[in-house]
């Protein structure tokens, strides 16, 4: 039998994972926009939010359910239910995968000339349906390992993924681009499903191999007297609030696109500033603030089959413990990463993309980075405890108030800080009501101290790091260097004192190593 993971090296491998997909998403598209241009990449552009879109709805939330009902059955010693619990979702999602691949293939046409108004996107869209056939099934090994606690499968699969969809982008755009725009921009969107067939490939490998294992290891497997039907029945259950909650977020972004520009316009703003400002705060800042959700979201996959298993078991003692490890880590990263942002805003913007005045929204948003991942978390531990309806309804009462929140603020003086302010507000209210109602359902203590000490040390680095950046620079040092200069200055002020004040130690270090 392959050995659980602690949920925090669970947390470090899908965080790797995550960081080195993102890293080649964002490297590859500097040559195919060479290669294709603005246009193809528009072409290129308008298949995938339908992708992501219905991919979303389809299988958001599947992982998260096997991986619950999983750990669930295997505490309880039910190694069948966990067997039919797989079979039952597989059969499930090849069978709604196929009909939505067919489906988009079909429509292809309907949605690139009634929606996207560009006849031309037929062919990216009918290039990309087949991907979600494969999606949906690499969703199900996903969460099946996880279950186990076993995220090596589901890490190593992204980055394989990745690496053979960012390959074969490049390599059918090049092969395709004498043909025309629309052909090149298909092949690209086509990468996705090679980067699915080779991620299904290695997942069928490490199922063959952990099958293996098993037999060794077990002989009878126990079963409930539950159909299988039953068990199906209870992943749908599980999986559809999460599936919702996946898209929530989504529209509220398209409904910003809509408000933000159109109340900064209402206050006196032409339509090339209204954009500029909307293109500063959506394309730059929430960028940079998108990058530490790679580790807080690991963080939260990797909480939710370790909460659902010591869920069954009761044991509630060990459930506090790791409701709170996970909110601690998450903090250990957000936290600093909050204060980095804020105080170096502006020199981090002019770093990046050359516009510092991008620094005026990434100031107040960068709080966001906390109350993202208290709400990543929060909603993490809601999952493991099988009330993943408890999240999609504070997730919706997040997304009404960020609407309201930024239509109000926009039209004031904050101008284009108010929808980063209304952004931080909305996830702080959210938080809360996810934290209550995870006390109230468990009974978790939170550790109110240890926050405290956190935030002291986070203060400590921010001044740190502004008073580097203003050595550096009286010093006659570049902008550039001393923003990067005193970045790295943060991070080993920010180690130094958790090692002093026992926050961060050698054991917890070597238990990543030993990966």
């Amino acid at each position: 039998m392959v050995k659980k993971q602690n949920f925090l090296v669970g947390a470090f491998i899908l965080a790797v994972a995550g960081a080195v997909s993102k890293a080649l998403g964002a490297v590859y598209r500097i040559p195919l926009a060479r290669l294709i241009g603005g246009e193809g990449m528009g072409l290129y552009q308008m298949a995938y939010p339908i992708y992501t879109t219905i991919l979303a709805l389809a299988t958001a939330g599947v992982p998260v359910a096997i991986s619950v009902l999983v750990a669930r059955k295997e505490t309880e010693g039910l190694r069948g239910d966990s067997r039919r619990i797989f079979r039952v979702s597989l059969v499930g999602l090849a069978f709604l995968g196929l009909v939505l691949s067919i489906v988009v293939w079909q429509g292809a046409g309907f949605l690139a000339r009634n929606i996207l108004h560009e006849p031309r996107a037929v062919y990216p869209i009918m290039a990309i349906a087949p991907a979600i056939f494969f999606s949906g099934l690499m969703s199900v090994f996903r969460g099946y390992f996880q279950g186990y606690q076993w995220m090596v499968p589901t890490a190593v699969s992204q980055v394989v993924e990745q690496i053979f969809r960012v390959t074969f982008v490049l390599i059918l755009a090049y092969i395709l681009f004498p043909r025309g725009l629309e052909y090149a921009a298909a092949g690209a969107t086509f990468g996705a499903v090679v980067g699915g067939i080779a991620g299904l490939i290695f997942l069928l490998y490490s199922y063959i191999r952990f099958r293996r294992q098993m037999k060794r290891d077990s002989g009878v497997l126990p079963c409930s007297r539950e159909s299988s039907v039953e068990l199906g029945w209870q992943v749908v259950k599980l999986a559809v609030p999460i599936s919702f909650g996946a898209v929530v977020v989504p529209l509220v972004q398209m409904l910003d696109a809509v408000i933000v520009p159109g109340r900064l316009m209402a206050s006196g703003y032409s339509t090339s500033q209204a954009t500029a400002l909307y293109g500063q705060l959506s394309g730059m800042a929430s960028v940079l603030i998108n990058l530490p959700t790679i580790f807080t979201i690991a963080i939260a996959t990797s909480l939710v089959p370790a909460v659902s298993e010591v869920a069954a078991r009761k044991d509630w003692s060990e459930l506090r413990a790791r409701v709170n490890n996970g909110v601690r880590a998450a903090m250990l990263i957000s936290l600093p990463s909050a204060a980095g942002l804020y105080v170096l805003a502006r020199q981090i913007t002019d770093l990046l993309f050359a516009s510092p005045e991008a620094g005026i929204p990434l100031e107040p948003l960068a709080f966001s980075v906390i109350v993202l991942a208290a709400f990543q978390v929060s909603s993490a531990s809601l999952q493991g405890l099988a009330r993943p309806d408890i999240p999609l309804r504070n997730l919706i009462i997040t997304g009404l108030l960020k609407v309201f929140f930024n239509y109000y603020l926009t039209g004031t003086f904050l101008a284009i800080r108010g929808p980063a302010i209304g952004t931080v507000v909305a996830f702080f209210v959210g938080s809360c009501l996810n934290f209550y109602e995870l006390r109230k359902i468990s009974r978790v203590s939170f550790e109110g101290k240890r926050f405290i000490k956190l935030v002291v040390t986070t203060t400590l680095m921010g001044v740190g790091v502004k008073m580097a950046y203003q050595g550096f620079v009286a010093q006659g040092l570049y902008s550039y260097y001393s923003t990067v200069l005193a970045i790295g200055a943060g991070v080993l002020l920010y180690g130094g004192i958790l090692f002093v004040i026992r926050e961060l130690d050698i054991k917890t270090i070597r238990s990543l190593i030993k990966v």
